[in-house]
């Protein structure tokens, strides 16, 4: 049997705090989105910067960590495997696909609050 590969990194911000259930066999699962930009306009002079949004699913203990201490705007290196769905919406069929994480990295600095204001450390 021939090997095969789906491996998929990201490195991007946060776009809204994870969302996190239990599915009915009692699994945790949370979902976020994950905003990455480029720069789009090669060979013009005006290069102009574009936003891909990526489905994220993560599970078990990932799902529980990224309920503790993943937020909105926090940078993060994302490592998995794509993986494609459907669902229904209207009597309309739409197409997914969703990164399911494997390996997830906090690389912003931990905030923490003093006084009732907000401080950076390091991580």
């Amino acid at each position: 049997m021939s090997r095969s590969v789906n491996k998929i990194i990201l490195v991007g911000h946060v776009g809204r705090d994870p969302e996190v259930r239990k599915t009915q066999s009692g699994t945790r699962v949370a979902n976020l989105s994950l905003a990455t930009n480029y720069r789009s306009g090669a060979g013009t002079e005006e290069m102009e910067e574009k936003t891909d949004w990526h489905r994220i699913v993560l599970w078990n203990r990932l799902a529980l960590f990224a309920q503790e201490y993943v937020t909105k705007g926090d940078r993060v290196y994302i490592e998995g495997r794509l993986g494609y769905d459907e669902y229904e919406r209207d009597g309309v069929t739409i197409p997914t696909a969703e990164v399911h994480v494997r390996e997830l990295v906090l690389l912003s600095p931990r905030r923490t609050e003093v006084n009732g204001e907000a401080t950076s450390e390091a991580a």
